[in-house]
């Protein structure tokens, strides 16, 4: 149901004209999980989906594995969609560094 939801927002948002680029290239929408596997109840792997292009900033149609690596924090994430904003705090949560590769 969620994502079917979250289909019909970006479908929404691509259907609407910003100049040359449409409102979901515009936008930055996060999805996420508390759990990859609920059955689980498995909390080391997060499935995350960020969908559009915030404003030509982010490198859409990729995805990027975390799983292993020892900076894989979830306000790293949030540090590197602020900085697509230009909000840039010093720390955000337990981290005070951004994903180089969002």
């Amino acid at each position: 149901f969620f994502m079917e939801q979250l289909a019909y927002i970006a479908r929404r948002l691509d259907a609407i004209q910003e100049g040359s680029r449409t409102l979901l290239d515009n936008t930055m929408l996060m999805h996420c999980s508390s759990m990859m596997a609920g059955a689980k109840h498995d909390n080391d792997q997060l499935p995350i989906i960020v969908l559009g292009g915030a404003g030509g900033r982010l490198q859409t149609g990729r995805a990027l594995d975390y799983s292993g690596k020892p900076a894989r924090q979830l306000c790293r994430l949030f540090m590197s969609m602020m900085d697509k904003m230009d909000v840039r705090p010093k720390t955000f949560g337990d981290a005070n560094l951004m994903l180089e590769e969002v």
